[in-house]
């Protein structure tokens, strides 16, 4: 009966977090691949499904380095951060040899709260070189890389990330965030290997930027302008239209208020998306039951 329903799904694969519960029974019950991080603290933990991982996600935030700003305006830090990633992909390669997807978040525009006061500040056109650098490491290392649409990040006025009494702040932006500069990022980089991943509830943190909801609609669609662009989809659901939904978090698919039409759009793009979350047996079933709905 599983069988039979599995024909209205499109491939799946599913962040692969072990402390929320998942198992390779889990994985394999389903008929999903893997997500994992790509860095080594995660090698073991995630041995048991090595074989089945489809996607390693670069690391964006770590000690000592902080945000990986790889648009750094400073030199040295900047090569630091693009060798962190690249040592990433190398590691990724070695370790999930039939891994396919190499996902990085976009580079800091501006980061104010940076340790590394080189970091700070970003500087478009290295974004772009970096880019190139990167996507071509890891073809390389045999690996796609696709370039995620980042957060807005809304703060409130202890500086803390919220949605309550909260704006987005111009001191702590990413490039590659809005619809246009994601898509105008994939293009002024122009390697053909990189492509992009569309991350649903990245998307409604900006959308959220926009009052009125039909255009915040809108906002969310044209994330799909050039569907040919995006190879992998962290597919969440999220609150599109309340105050909360100004924070990332990652909810079941069908859960929230994202418009179905969005939903729809990515069960049809061809792509294998990662459900970016695990809340147990039962809401997994919830949302496969919701996307074979669509």
């Amino acid at each position: 009966m599983k069988e039979f329903a599995f024909r209205m799904l499109p491939p799946l694969s599913v962040s692969f977090k072990p402390e929320a519960g998942i198992t390779r029974q889990i994985v394999e019950r389903y008929d999903l691949l893997v997500e994992v991080a790509g860095t080594e603290k995660v090698v073991e933990q995630v041995s048991p499904v090595a074989d089945l991982v489809y996607a390693v996600h670069m690391p964006f935030n770590e000690a000592p380095l902080g945000r990986l700003n790889y648009a750094a305006t400073d030199a040295d830090y900047r090569h630091r951060a693009l060798d962190r990633i690249k040592q990433c992909l190398r590691a990724a390669s070695g370790n999930f040899a039939n891994a396919e997807i190499a996902v990085i978040h976009g580079a800091p525009s501006r980061w104010a709260p940076h340790e590394h006061a080189g970091a700070r500040e970003g500087d478009y056109e290295l974004f772009i070189e970096g880019l190139r650098e990167l996507a071509e490491h890891a073809a390389d290392a045999g690996l796609l890389l696709v370039l995620e649409n980042n957060n807005a990040y809304w703060i409130d006025a202890q500086g803390k990330f919220s949605w309550r009494d909260s704006s987005e702040n111009p001191d702590t932006r990413y490039y590659a965030c809005t619809p246009p500069h994601w898509l105008r990022s994939w293009e002024d980089a122009a390697h053909e290997n990189l492509k992009l991943c569309l991350d649903t509830a990245h998307a409604c943190t900006f959308a959220h930027t926009i009052d009125d909801y039909a255009e915040r609609t809108q906002a969310l669609l044209s994330y799909f302008d050039r569907p040919e662009a995006i190879a992998h989809v962290h597919w969440n659901g999220h609150l599109a239209f309340e105050p909360e939904g100004r924070v990332d978090e990652h909810l079941p698919v069908g859960d929230g208020t994202i418009p179905t039409e969005v939903h729809r759009r990515i069960k049809y793009l061809g792509v294998r998306p990662t459900l970016e979350h695990y809340q147990g047996e039962a809401a997994l079933e919830r949302e496969l039951e919701y996307i074979r709905g669509l």
